[in-house]
């Protein structure tokens, strides 16, 4: 274990040395190399010049016009307002495509507009609430006429015997005035 140890850290030693002793090699990303492939993609691509203007609120179309088929892409670009962007995403997402609901939330139902429950129903309910409220009055009843029973039979079995009289000859005031037991 030790021999692997020191061949380990002798390897790297020497690694370490021959790496110093080495010219530094061109790295792949030096500053000739980036300035020759900039020239190649120059003469590919247009130049800056050629590069279309800027999108601004006036080249969009309307909001109200845009449909599945439009293309919301341009609303994205640097020159249009948030205002506008948003209230073009707004339409995009209000689409039947990207506004599916799966039924599944329970806001999607509107609560605001509840049927008038018949008289029968609230009649019903009525009784129930009644009975349920005569159940608890009767539970709370027994409850407490249990509590007074067990309350009276406990204090007729404690009568506590009171001690005629307390010795305390035992007992001696040290200089403090605490009483020391003597025994």
């Amino acid at each position: 274990m030790v021999d692997s140890n020191e061949s380990f850290f002798s390897r790297w030693s020497q690694r370490k040395a021959e790496s110093r002793d080495q010219p530094e090699q061109e790295s792949p990303l030096s500053d000739d190399s980036l300035a020759g492939s900039a020239d190649e993609i120059s003469e590919d691509s247009p130049s800056i010049e050629d590069a279309p203007p800027e999108l601004t609120d006036e080249d969009m179309p309307p909001v109200e016009s845009l449909d599945e088929q439009s293309d919301f892409s341009q609303f994205l670009s640097p020159g249009v307002s948030e205002e506008l962007r948003n209230l073009a995403l707004r339409k995009l997402f209000m689409l039947p495509e990207f506004n599916l609901r799966d039924g599944l939330n329970d806001y999607d139902d509107d609560f605001s507009k509840m049927p008038e429950l018949t008289e029968a129903v609230v009649s019903k309910l009525r009784s129930w609430v009644n009975d349920k409220g005569d159940e608890i009055k009767e539970q709370i009843a027994e409850d407490i006429q249990g509590a007074e029973e067990v309350s009276t039979d406990e204090s007729q079995d404690s009568v506590v015997q009171k001690p005629e009289s307390l010795d305390f000859s035992d007992y001696e005031a040290d200089e403090l005035g605490e009483a020391d037991i003597d025994g």
